[in-house]
């Protein structure tokens, strides 16, 4: 057996209130991997401190900072649950096969005609409330959890990763708040404003505009990837976790006579290209990255999480900005499921290399202890 111990990684995909699907399922099945091995139980478990690496786009980057900082995921669940309203003022209006549906999805359009739906304000006092003040080279200082945003600087039109200090050579992004850095992450286009950032260098007085990560890594499982390699040592495994925010693709059903010759109606206003883009980018990147895996001659150890089966009904409350208690609970329930699913793959069958690494991630976490202890 190989006694260095690996260079464990987490990769959290983006999806807008869908992250509520996300800390469910890590939360759930952390507990319940850690009580697998006699554990006990433990009601805040730091789950962050699991990693050498968190990486995390939009919604996986509000994740990703909260857990790096030592943030338990029951407080994010609860601002999700509690917030979700507030920060998606203008949700876009559910279909659930309802005329009145199709009027308010063109009402909703015409009203995103010059600006975008929501004020980024109540977004960043929610993530005010859990990050405060703190900066990625504090956040880094304080816990020695690397962690990597990916957001696109607006106008370059090039991708900037947030980056702790984890090595001598990143310095730019020292200043910069975790809350900055996720917002610029979360930007995503027609939901929400460009995210401007105040230089932090002393005395500059230029602000950077950024978009949402999600338009190239939705899925940063590749960033994630390629960060290890440059930090773990050559004779260092490497350990890569990635979550999803659940699969609603398979239950569309759509007719060759009526979709076609879609127009901005179709597209629900440019809602669902954003939605389109981000899934379907999602999936084609887990599949890029085993193929990578497989060729690194079993260095790197790499598991997805399973989504598990949605039905129409299900995928009808599971679109990135839904806040209603229906679709909450819903993202909840799924949450549940997806922790049963999973944690049967992992203990119902003989050992792998996948398994035996996602439970030795979660068998060992100790207790948070409150901020204010």
């Amino acid at each position: 057996m190989d006694a260095t111990p690996p260079y464990r990684v987490l990769a959290l995909d983006g999806g807008g209130i869908r992250g509520l699907y996300t800390a469910t399922l890590l939360n759930r099945l952390a507990e319940r991997l850690h009580r697998l091995r006699g554990r006990g139980s433990a009601a805040q478990l730091d789950i962050g401190a699991a990693f050498d690496l968190i990486v995390g786009t939009s919604t996986g980057a509000i994740l990703a900072a909260s857990l790096a900082k030592g943030v338990p995921l029951p407080r994010v669940i609860d601002m999700y649950r509690t917030q979700a309203a507030a920060i998606f003022q203008s949700p876009m209006p559910l279909q659930r096969g309802r005329l009145r549906d199709r009027w308010k999805t063109w009402v909703w359009t015409l009203r995103q005609l010059t600006s975008p739906a929501n004020s980024a304000e109540p977004l960043r006092q929610a993530l005010q409330d859990v990050l405060q003040d703190v900066t990625l080279e504090q956040v880094y200082q304080q816990r020695g959890i690397a962690l990597c945003i990916p957001s696109i600087d607006a106008e370059t039109h090039k991708a900037w990763i947030f980056k702790t200090p984890h090595a001598p050579r990143l310095t730019r992004d020292n200043e910069y708040k975790l809350v900055d850095a996720c917002m610029a992450s979360a930007a995503a286009p027609i939901f929400f404003p460009l995210h401007a950032i105040a230089s932090p260098a002393s005395g500059a007085n230029i602000a950077r505009l950024f978009v949402d990560g999600g338009l190239y890594a939705n899925n940063p499982v590749l960033v994630a990837l390629i960060e290890a390699l440059e930090m773990a040592a050559a004779e260092r495994p490497i350990h890569v976790l990635s979550v999803g925010t659940g699969n609603t693709s398979a239950a569309k059903v759509l007719s060759a006579a009526k979709d076609t010759h879609r127009g901005i109606w179709g597209w629900k206003g440019g809602g669902d290209i954003v939605t389109m883009s981000l899934e379907s980018q999602a999936r084609a990147t887990i599949y890029i990255a085993g193929q990578l895996v497989k060729a690194m001659n079993g260095r790197v150890t790499l598991h997805r999480l399973i989504d598990p089966p949605v039905s129409s009904d299900e995928a009808a409350y599971m679109t990135l900005d839904a806040a209603d208690a229906q679709s909450l609970s819903v993202l909840e329930t799924l949450g549940d499921r997806a922790t049963d699913l999973n944690y049967s793959a992992l203990t119902n069958q003989a050992p792998t290399a996948e398994s035996s690494m996602v439970i030795d991630m979660f068998s060992s976490l100790k207790a948070l202890v409150p901020e204010d202890a």
